[in-house]
Parts: C-alpha cells; sequence; structure tokens
C-alpha cells in the first residue's frame, strides 16, 4: 500500500510501512512523548509492550490500559491510537512485523505454525504480565533489536529462534479483559460499548444523535465521554471507521466501488464519493489502482 494524502483526523503510518518495505522486522524502544497524536493505521502486525508509565490504548472498538507488562498485537490496518495519562512520559517497545512474513515464516515448523494462527485467531489480544515475565519479554526483545541493528552471522535464524519463543509465552498466557468498572476508566467503559455498537452496525443507517437512548445517558454526556476517550466526536470516528473498511474493500476484494459504498454504509453513492476524495485525496478508482502497484 502506497503513501496517499488523507485527512488531518487520522493518518496511514507511513514510518512503519517503510520499516517494512526495508525488512520484515522492526523493533524499537521508545521512552519520549508519543509521536501519533491521532489515529492512525499502518500495515503488517505490532506488539505494543509498555515497560514504565500508564497511558490507554484504543484499537478499533477496544480500549485498554497501557501499565508496565501489559501487551497488545495490532492487526494489520486496524485504526488505533495510544495516549499517555498523567505527565510521566511513557516507555514501550513497538515490534513491527509484516504481514506476509509472519504468515509464512513458521511453515516448515508446524508446531510453531499452530502456535502463531492460535494467537492471530484472536480477535484483539491483550495481556498483563508478571514482573518476572515481563522481564523475560523485554530481554527477548532487546535481543531482537540488538540482531536487527548488527545483522551479524546467521542474525535471520537468530529472529526466527527469538519470535518463536516470544509467540510461545503469548500463546502460553492467558488473554486480559478490556478496563472495567471503576470511575477512573468510567469514560472509556461507555466509549468502548458505543464503538462496539458502531463498528457493529457501520454499515447500517446510524442515527448518531440518538443513540445516547439505547445507552441510557444525556447526549452531552454521550458526546464529551466519548471524545474524552477517543479524541473525536462520534460522526468524525464513524466516517474514519467506514473509509477504513472501504480502503480494505478496494485493496482486498473485487467489489464494486457501488457495492463498497453500500457494504460501509454510505446509502448515496455520491456522498460516498465526495467522503472518500475528501478524507483520501483520491478517488475509490483511483485509490485502488495505486493501491494494486
Amino acid at each position: 500500500m502506497g503513501s496517499y494524502d488523507i485527512s488531518s483526523d487520522y493518518e496511514l503510518d507511513d514510518t512503519t510501512n517503510r520499516f517494512l518495505d526495508n525488512f520484515p522486522v522492526h523493533c524499537h524502544f521508545r521512552d519520549g512523548m508519543i509521536g501519533q497524536s491521532k489515529m492512525h493505521a499502518h500495515r503488517g502486525y505490532e506488539l505494543y509492550f509498555c515497560i514504565e508509565g500508564h497511558g490507554k490504548l484504543l484499537v478499533a472498538d477496544r480500549m485498554y490500559s497501557l501499565l508496565p507488562g501489559s501487551i497488545a498485537i495490532i492487526k494489520p490496518y486496524v485504526l488505533h491510537w495510544p495516549s499517555v495519562v498523567g505527565t510521566k512520559p511513557l516507555h514501550r517497545v513497538v515490534l513491527s512485523l509484516d504481514e506476509r512474513y509472519v504468515q509464512t515464516s513458521f511453515d516448515n515448523s508446524p508446531g510453531i505454525s499452530n502456535c502463531v494462527s492460535t494467537l492471530l485467531a484472536e480477535q484483539q489480544p491483550y495481556w498483563c504480565f508478571s514482573v518476572v515475565k515481563m522481564d523475560k519479554i523485554r530481554e527477548l526483545l532487546l535481543q531482537l533489536a540488538r540482531e536487527i541493528a548488527e545483522q551479524p552471522a546467521f542474525y535471520e535464524a537468530a529472529l526466527h529462534h527469538l519470535l518463536a519463543e516470544l509467540f510461545i509465552i503469548l500463546a502460553r498466557e492467558q488473554y486480559c479483559p478490556p478496563d472495567r468498572g471503576n470511575s477512573e476508566n468510567a469514560a472509556f467503559h461507555l466509549a468502548e460499548r458505543i464503538l462496539r455498537y458502531l463498528t457493529a452496525h457501520y454499515a447500517d443507517s446510524i442515527e448518531v444523535s440518538r443513540l445516547h437512548e439505547r445507552f441510557n445517558v444525556s447526549r452531552s454526556h454521550m458526546y464529551d465521554q466519548f471524545k474524552q476517550a477517543t479524541g473525536h466526536s462520534l460522526n468524525r470516528y464513524l466516517t474514519i471507521y467506514r473509509i477504513n473498511q472501504a480502503k480494505r474493500l478496494l485493496m482486498d476484494t473485487p467489489l464494486s466501488v457501488t457495492e463498497i459504498a453500500s457494504a460501509v454504509g454510505f446509502g448515496d453513492l455520491s456522498h460516498f464519493f465526495h467522503t472518500f476524495k475528501s478524507e483520501t485525496g483520491l478517488t475509490p478508482s483511483s485509490f485502488r489502482k495505486q493501491a494494486g502497484n
């Protein structure tokens, strides 16, 4: 997928895409400010590992805490947004993996291949590890980063081995549920319920102004809590999600533009064309052609 001009409210992460163009595995330790200040997506899988600090991670329709020892796997082209809670910086490791590399590298190792398939079959994998396991994972990722940076003899075999060990650790650990219940997470809990509804029904005609009735809250409270949790208004998020789904269908299916417009909730074709071009800078047909290149 190439680089496209898209709305200032969300963006394609071309930095990650360029890393994966050059090499299928990229591992980066970060302790500064989060560079992505808005929702974004990229090709390839991303493993997001929090070492120190406190934050929140929005992934499609889920909200997760970023605390020391927490890990989330973000799938290709899924909209996501990490943010810091409080004033302390978030120390994290971001491991990016080319989609084809992940899916084919272990074809000759059925046990590992099944392990990876199990991990990726989960809708949204997320874990919170103990200090002991957190240290082990951090050391594995440090070794990965060194191998990639220094590229000693047989480093590709070493990467293969380290990734296999990481996948086994993750597959053996039970997934954790998203945040629930307490007052600190109230906005995120309500926002997640709304997100799940929007992502389940985005293909339908949704009257956003009446959604508060479904969730038994006031309209102003719903708008405020959703904006606080996601950084977007309800209408804006729904547009972002629909256009992102349209891009996936344009890239991955032979459906006509008319069929795609209907499939992502645009009852009017001209409205779909106008919105898609406004968001991406391209017509749907041009986007499909450029993505194919």
